[in-house]
């Protein structure tokens, strides 16, 4: 007979607040072993007596039927004190302070609590707030570490017997399950009035009925309060426009189920199981022709008309399916604050915000604490690839794992779209989503979740790193942190960085050719960059070449002004500067033909800019490939000015999608195609030629003028028909939001190099 030993097990990954602790015990009492689990800091902790032989089949068991939304990142096995056990055992958590902390993020409501939520003779039938071990919030509730309930919001709300019971049966769904309750011992739906109406419905079916009277309300969801209106109501829609100083930017949409959404967009099963999966982000969709629609639907569909896509997603909470089951949908739900302001997450700051704003009727809301803020992420499939556009609620603070990365880094990361890390050993903890920093409300809320991370996560900052532009909040920010801890700070430059998020993501050893792409970033020479072709290694880079330098007016500070852009260009096509070697360039002569003097700005305004041009004032040497969108697109007469970041690419992506489908049609549309096709080429071009330089053929491609879908799918086509193999973010952002991974990325290994 096989000798018994005692072991001691670790397991690390997304096995806390997930059903896992109790999975173990079912599965060892299924298969007959003894011992012991617990919660230790960010890791589950088993002690374990059996034949080795048995051990390793019980662990083999758990990885491959691990509850679906947990992650097993690593599994460590030594050899423990020898003890005999009576059978096996979930105990208390332990503090575990220098172990690595995994908070589960937070997962929207699982098929088997949305059938019990509809069956009238459940005792949670229609509970807005049900939940299980496998669903319900979780790090928007937590408090401290580790994941048990009386270290969540959900200590506010004891457990009623009936509750208990399931809690404490090992053979129960709800075996453990933190966010546990039911109508007799959970939070509640209420409602805060803002005017005269009154109505004696329920508090959810009072919402719908204000939705449907075309009135904007509140809605207190997982992560934060949302404001939700009828899409197909004008006034409300512009009621909603006025609340939150947003003129054009499209709004999310909230669709009831799965079928509605097929109704209103072209949907892949890519998409279909990234919207349906316990994340729930707002995926950005093709929707259907408005002569489809009206054929569908007879409606007011001005809102849909803003764009080709519609950022499209499901409920995540029993509440929201309530509400759409009474409304019917879709609806428009968006963060609950002025544009650029961060998101309310206190019930007594939204019925402050509610008064000052007559236009909001009403809020619906509950008394379970939001503890740390998370907006909606957002996501869209490229390639047959789900890619990260705006990483919070779902994905954050689930860690991603650096290969051979060591040390505990504070990356600040970048000014716009800004998220952070933390980082402990292999595991980089990036935040939420912050948005831009040039508000002092989203500072302060940066702040905040910085205290609070490095709180839960217990990690003391070893070293930081930065942006190299001085101008940067994140990066005068994180100087600051430096010198008042005298910890050694690192700057990355902000394409490398972009690169290097790439890298961590796919464990790339380097180098590799780096197209690096966005509208600004802080180059080692002073100029600001953004049409990169980059050599990069984890540790650093070399620029191989880039596009072609313009003066640009306004510097970095022009994202706004498409037809300032534009007329840099043609400025510098005036005077007509021959390349440099390193340098690169887009053929503009027939973009700059069509374009209208007129609708680039008056007669005082061009010959304001022609002039400080000629005369370099207010300029800058700028590289940047997003300002080239932006002028392109002001040529073109397709979108003049940003009122929204972005918006001129985006809509010179749309224009080029309608001349790619239906060529001839319009000259404004075929040039825009025609004008991806050249980028494309270009880059392909800078490709080869590195590759023939270097004998690289690992391309990695980051940075936010990526997420134009038509770009990107064209270019991964051209690179792999020439034996490329390609890269690019998934986990994060192609955006600014992925830069702080990259900057600890490469922090990381300059460290390790010094040591």
């Amino acid at each position: 007979m096989a000798k018994k030993v005692t072991e001691r097990i670790r397991i690390w990954g997304i096995v806390q607040g997930v059903g896992f602790r109790p999975f173990v015990a079912k599965t060892a009492e299924k298969y007959n072993m003894k011992g012991r689990v617990r919660n230790r800091g960010g890791l589950v902790e088993m002690i374990l007596t059996d034949t080795e032989k048995r051990i390793a089949g019980f662990l083999d068991t758990i990885e491959k039927e691990k509850p679906e939304v947990a992650e097993i990142v690593h599994i460590s096995r030594e050899p423990a004190e020898k003890e005999d056990f009576e059978d096996f055992k979930i105990l208390q958590s332990h503090d575990g302070d220098r172990e690595t902390a995994m908070i589960p993020a937070d997962l929207a409501i699982c098929p088997d609590c949305l059938r019990e939520m509809y069956e009238p003779e459940d005792p949670r039938y229609r509970h807005p707030f049900i939940s299980c071990m496998i669903c319900g919030p979780r790090y928007t509730i937590t408090d401290r570490f580790p994941y048990d309930r009386d270290n969540t919001s959900m200590v506010d709300f004891p457990m009623c017997d009936f509750c208990e019971s399931e809690y404490t049966d090992i053979g129960s769904r709800r075996y453990h399950a933190q966010t546990i309750s039911c109508h007799d011992c959970g939070p509640q739906m209420e409602f805060e009035l803002n005017d005269d109406h009154f109505c004696e419905k329920p508090p959810i079916e009072k919402a719908a009925a204000l939705l449907r009277e075309g009135r904007v309300i509140a809605f207190k969801a997982v992560g934060g309060y949302n404001l939700m209106a009828n899409p197909f109501d004008a006034q409300a829609v512009k009621d909603l426009r006025t609340i939150k100083g947003r003129e054009e930017k499209p709004f999310a949409v909230m669709f009831r189920d799965i079928e509605q959404i097929k109704t209103f967009c072209y949907m892949s099963p890519v998409e279909e199981k990234l919207l349906r999966s316990a994340a729930r982000p707002i995926i950005l969709l093709e929707r259907r022709s408005i002569d489809e629609l009206q054929a569908e639907r007879p409606s007011n569909y001005d809102e849909f008309e803003r764009s080709r896509f519609i950022g499209a997603f499901l409920p995540s909470m029993g509440a929201q399916y309530l509400l759409m089951d009474d409304f019917g949908g879709p609806v428009i739900s968006t963060s609950a604050n002025l544009s650029s302001m961060p998101m309310i997450t206190d019930d007594e700051e939204m019925i402050a915000f509610m008064k000052k704003e007559p236009l909001i009727s009403e809020m619906f809301y509950n008394k379970r604490v939001i503890k740390t803020g998370v907006d909606d992420s957002v996501t869209r499939v490229i390639d047959d690839n789900p890619q990260m556009i705006r990483r919070s609620k779902g994905y954050a603070p689930v860690p991603l794992y650096m290969e051979g990365c060591e040390g505990e880094i504070f990356a600040a990361g970048a000014e716009l779209k800004n998220s952070f890390s933390l980082s402990k050993g292999p595991f980089a903890y990036v935040s939420q989503f912050f948005g831009d920093m040039d508000s002092a409300e989203n500072r302060d809320n940066y702040h905040r979740a910085l205290r609070r991370m490095r709180e839960l996560f217990r990690i003391e900052p070893k070293a930081v790193a930065v942006d190299m532009h001085p101008g940067y909040y994140p990066t005068i920010f994180g100087k600051q942190y430096a010198e008042r801890e005298d910890l050694p700070l690192i700057e990355v430059q902000h394409h490398h960085a972009h690169i290097a998020s790439v890298m961590a993501e796919h464990d790339l050893e380097g180098p590799v050719i780096g197209l690096s792409c966005d509208g600004t970033g802080y180059g080692t020479d002073g100029a600001i960059w953004g049409g990169e072709v980059l050599i990069c290694r984890k540790d650093g880079f070399i620029r191989e070449s880039h596009l072609k330098y313009v003066d640009m007016i306004g510097g970095d500070q022009s994202v706004k002004e498409g037809w300032k852009s534009a007329l840099s260009y043609m400025n510098a096509e005036k005077h007509g500067r021959i390349p440099d070697d390193d340098e690169f360039f887009i053929d503009l002569k027939e973009y700059m033909e069509y374009a209208d003097m007129d609708h680039l700005g008056t007669e005082d305004e061009t010959d304001m800019v022609f002039a400080a041009l000629d005369n370099n004032v207010n300029t800058v040497r700028s590289s940047s490939m997003g300002r080239l969108f932006d002028g392109v697109a002001a040529m073109l007469k397709i979108c003049r000015t940003n009122s929204y970041e972005g918006q001129c690419a985006i809509m010179l992506e749309d224009a080029a999608a309608r001349g790619k489908k239906d060529p001839g049609v319009d000259t404004a549309d075929d040039l825009a195609y025609k004008f991806h096709m050249d980028i494309s080429r270009a880059l392909y071009t800078e490709c080869v030629k590195a590759r023939e330089k270097h004998g690289i053929s690992e391309v990695a491609v980051s940075g936010g003028v990526f997420q134009n879908k038509l770009l990107m799918e064209d270019l991964l086509a051209r690179l792999r028909d020439d034996g490329f193999k390609v890269y690019y973010n998934i986990s994060v952002s192609p955006n600014d939001g992925g830069i702080a991974l990259g900057q600890t990325f490469v922090a990381a290994n300059i460290l390790a190099g010094r040591s």
